[in-house]
C-alpha cells in the first residue's frame, strides 16, 4: 500500500508542481536542449509511476512477474504487494484501468502518427512537383536534404521531417526576395537543426501525453514548452554557425508575415515558430554560457531520477526477496 501510494504521489508530483515549476524556470531558455530532455524525462515518469501504481494494484499481474524476474517465493511476494487491503474488485478495476490508459494512449499514438504521414507525404509531392527551379535556391551539401523553392506570396521557410530521403526543407520564393544570403543561409540551417535533433519526434510525443492528459491537469504547458524549447535550440545551432543576430534579424523579417498554413501540418512550425518576439529579445540578448559539466551531470541524473525513481520503487519489495523461492523436492519411488 505505501509503494502504491509513494507512486501516486510521485506521478501527481512530476505531472503538477514540478511541471509548472519547469514552465516557469528561467533556466529553460539558456538550455533548451537541456530543458526538452528534463520535459521527456518528468513525462516518462509520470507515465512509468502511474503505469506501475496500476500493475501493483491489479496485483496478480504483477506478483507473477516479479516472482519470475527475482525468483521469489509467491506467499512473500503476494505478502509483500497484496495484503488485507485490498477491496474487494479493486484488482479488477486497476486492470481495467490500465488496459483502458493503453488503448487510448495507442490509438491516440496510432492517428497522429498516421495523420501526421499522410501530411508530410503530401506536402512532400507538393514540394516535389510545384519546385520551380528557381536558379536563387540554394543546393543541399552532400547527406543534407534537398532544398525546395515555391512560388508563394507569403514569406516562408519550413522543413518536412523523414528519412534521409524523405526530408526536405520548403522555401517559397517570398522569403528568398525578403531574405538576405546570410539570413537564408541562417535560416536554412535552423530547419536543419529541427531534422538533425529530431524535434518532430519531441513535439509528436508531447502531443499526444498532452491529450491523453489533459483532463487531469497533468503536464499542462507540456506540449506548448517542448514547441518553443525546440524552436530556441534549432536557434541555437544555426546561431553557432552563422551569428545570433543574423539569426534574429532572418526571424524578425519572416515574423512579419504570417507564416504559410501548410507548414504546421508537419508536425513543425515554420522557422517564426511560436512567440518569435521572444526569441529575437533572447537572440540579441548576451549569448548564454554553456552549461558547466558539473550542472549539465546534476540535470542528467535530475532526469534519469524522475524516470528510474518510480521504477525502482515498484520493485524495491521483490529485490528483497530476490531468490526465496524454494526448489521443488522431486520424490521418486521405489
Amino acid at each position: 500500500m505505501l509503494v502504491i501510494a509513494a507512486l501516486l504521489g510521485h506521478t501527481l508530483l512530476i505531472g503538477g508542481p514540478a511541471a509548472r515549476l519547469l514552465a516557469r524556470a528561467r533556466w529553460t531558455t539558456r538550455f533548451p536542449q537541456a530543458a526538452l530532455r528534463v520535459w521527456h524525462a518528468c513525462a516518462a515518469g509520470l507515465l512509468v509511476s502511474l503505469t506501475a501504481a496500476l500493475a501493483l494494484t491489479a496485483h496478480d499481474l504483477w506478483e507473477h512477474i516479479m516472482v519470475w524476474v527475482f525468483h521469489a517465493d509467491m506467499h512473500r511476494v503476494h505478502a509483500a504487494y497484496g495484503g488485507a487491503w485490498q477491496a474487494a474488485g479493486i484488482a479488477e478495476a486497476a486492470l481495467l484501468a490500465l488496459a483502458l490508459g493503453t488503448g487510448v494512449l495507442s490509438g491516440l499514438t496510432v492517428r497522429r502518427t498516421l495523420r501526421l504521414r499522410q501530411a508530410r507525404d503530401r506536402h512532400r509531392l507538393t514540394a516535389d512537383a510545384r519546385s520551380d527551379g528557381d536558379p536563387r535556391a540554394v543546393p543541399a551539401a552532400a547527406g543534407e536534404p534537398p532544398v525546395r523553392v515555391l512560388r508563394h506570396h507569403s514569406p516562408a521557410v519550413f522543413c518536412i521531417p523523414g528519412s534521409r530521403r524523405a526530408a526536405r526543407i520548403v522555401v517559397t520564393s517570398a522569403a528568398l526576395d525578403l531574405l538576405t544570403d546570410d539570413e537564408l543561409a541562417a535560416t536554412l540551417e535552423h530547419e536543419r537543426a529541427h531534422l538533425r535533433l529530431r524535434h518532430h519526434r519531441s513535439i509528436l510525443a508531447a502531443d499526444i501525453l498532452t491529450a491523453a492528459f489533459h483532463r487531469t491537469g497533468l503536464l499542462r504547458g507540456y506540449a506548448g514548452q517542448v514547441r518553443q524549447l525546440a524552436e530556441m535550440a534549432a536557434d541555437d545551432q544555426a546561431a553557432h554557425r552563422h551569428g545570433r543576430r543574423t539569426v534574429a534579424r532572418a526571424l524578425l523579417e519572416l515574423s512579419s508575415a504570417a507564416p504559410d498554413a501548410c507548414s504546421g501540418a508537419v508536425g513543425l512550425s515554420a522557422m517564426t515558430g511560436p512567440d518569435p518576439a521572444a526569441r529575437i529579445r533572447r537572440l540579441i540578448g548576451a549569448a548564454p554560457r554553456r552549461a558547466s559539466r558539473p550542472v549539465a551531470a546534476l540535470m542528467l541524473a535530475g532526469a534519469l531520477t524522475a524516470t528510474a525513481l518510480p521504477l525502482a520503487l515498484a520493485m524495491a519489495p521483490a529485490a528483497l526477496l530476490a531468490d526465496t523461492a524454494h526448489p521443488v523436492s522431486v520424490s521418486t519411488g521405489h
